[in-house]
């Protein structure tokens, strides 16, 4: 005799997790604040109420992380939090994400620099003549804590008379430089030390103008850059051409 046994049996679709981390900027300040934001996705309704870790990941070894923060997500399903770089992360590449430790749904990694803020001086003759070879020296500093400058060792800061190259220089264990240079023609020109930094560029740098008739005051000035971003500091200079007086 043929027999049978019956089940009921009900199928749940599974859901699909989506998170998205917003763009970071293209390069993070130790000491300065990162704004991280953005949104958990499930069947392509805001999650809310889910607990989102922010995290970053060592450069070289993606596989280990750290958490930065856990968040809440909101009715919508956005989060968003604010975070201080420490600044024992200056000077490194890390990867950043954020994870739904839940679903185990994470975003795509972020490949972001932290970089250091620098300073940098300069000092140069009140007045010199044109040809006649001259000294131009100061000093590169990172901020290593916060309002704390160390030396930056090791670096090339270029030296210019407004847009023209005189010398590239490297500093010392105590961070600073020196050059010896010349300018060949008569004039009033801007003179910038130049530190560009580990491959970042900030399009914006500070400078000085200062109209100049005869002999000036000597500058020393120190603008604050970012490490790894253009850091200029500029002070005017007098080029003058002496001639001997003809005798009648």
């Amino acid at each position: 005799m043929a027999s049978q046994a019956t089940k009921t049996v009900t199928s749940a679709a599974i859901a699909k997790w989506t998170l998205t981390l917003d763009p970071l900027p293209s390069y993070l300040v130790a000491g300065d604040g990162a704004y991280f934001s953005g949104r958990l996705m499930r069947d392509a309704v805001g999650a809310a109420g889910e607990t989102v870790k922010i995290q970053y990941c060592l450069y070289d070894k993606p596989h280990i992380c750290y958490d930065i923060a856990s968040v809440t997500t909101d009715s919508q399903g956005y989060f968003a939090y604010d975070w201080d770089i420490p600044y024992t992360m200056g000077c490194k590449r890390y990867l950043f994400l954020a994870v739904h430790p839940a679903s185990g749904a994470s975003s795509a990694m972020q490949d972001r620099p932290v970089a250091f803020r620098t300073r940098i001086s300069i000092s140069a003759p009140d007045k010199v003549s044109a040809g006649t070879p001259f000294t131009v020296s100061g000093k590169l500093e990172y901020e290593s804590d916060r309002g704390t400058y160390s030396p930056l060792a090791g670096k090339t800061v270029s030296i210019y008379y407004d847009t023209t190259k005189l010398a590239d220089v490297t500093t010392a264990g105590d961070g600073s430089y020196s050059a010896t240079v010349s300018i060949g023609t008569t004039g009033v020109f801007t003179l910038k030390a130049v530190y560009a930094g580990e491959g970042l560029f900030l399009t914006s740098f500070g400078t000085i103008s200062i109209p100049v008739v005869g002999g000036i005051p000597g500058y020393v000035l120190t603008i604050a850059g970012v490490a790894g971003v253009l850091a200029v500091v500029a002070a005017p200079i007098v080029i003058t051409e002496w001639r001997k007086k003809a005798r009648g």
